[in-house]
């Protein structure tokens, strides 16, 4: 005991450290309430998770084997035609983690014919944008309410990109270029 009789002395080290182990824990229940997250954009979109201590795990490109895997993998599902093109029958999948859903289709050669894709971004971004000058063609359109941005020759289109809510959606045909109205009439199929 003290002179004073209060059974005990603070030394200012140990009050120090006191005031910033309980700053420290503050923190932490600060970060883990407002999900630790990296926000994406004003409505608290979380894109990339990100744990409260700040570690994130490595988002990568995974090849898949079903629906299922793939739907696993994205965090989320895909609703697309089962077979949009003749003679690309074959159905190839592929992820980014917890970000991107794509499924190409194939022929028997391996030969892709056109890709689905899906992401969460939140933002309208697009998956795959063109370098510039890579297409002469680049025109907006209004499909069922959506609009839409056709990359192509100006006669076909090789990309068609268009945003529904969190998500962005594209359709590759860079191999095989289709009419405007054909690749248009996806855009109702893709979900």
């Amino acid at each position: 005991m003290d002179q004073n009789g209060n059974g005990f002395k603070l030394s200012s080290k140990a009050f120090t450290g006191l005031v910033l182990a309980g700053a420290a824990v503050l923190i932490v229940i600060f970060m883990i309430m407002n999900g630790g997250g990296v926000k994406n954009d004003a409505d608290g979109c979380n894109v990339n998770f990100q744990s409260a201590w700040g570690q994130s795990p490595s988002a990568v490109w995974v090849d898949l084997n079903s629906h299922g895997e793939n739907k696993a993998v994205a965090t989320f599902d895909f609703e697309y035609p089962s077979a949009p093109l003749k003679g690309y029958e074959n159905p190839v999948y592929r992820a980014y983690s917890r970000q991107v859903f794509e499924v190409g289709f194939q022929d028997d050669a391996g030969n892709e014919g056109i890709r689905f894709s899906k992401a969460y971004t939140c933002n309208a971004f697009e998956i795959y944008e063109p370098k510039d000058g890579a297409y002469r063609s680049i025109v907006r359109n209004d499909v069922d309410g959506i609009e839409v941005k056709e990359y192509g020759d100006g006669e076909t289109v090789s990309i068609l990109f268009f945003a529904k809510g969190d998500y962005s959606y594209t359709i590759l045909m860079t191999d095989h270029p289709l009419p405007a109205e054909e690749a248009e009439a996806f855009v109702s199929q893709l979900n």
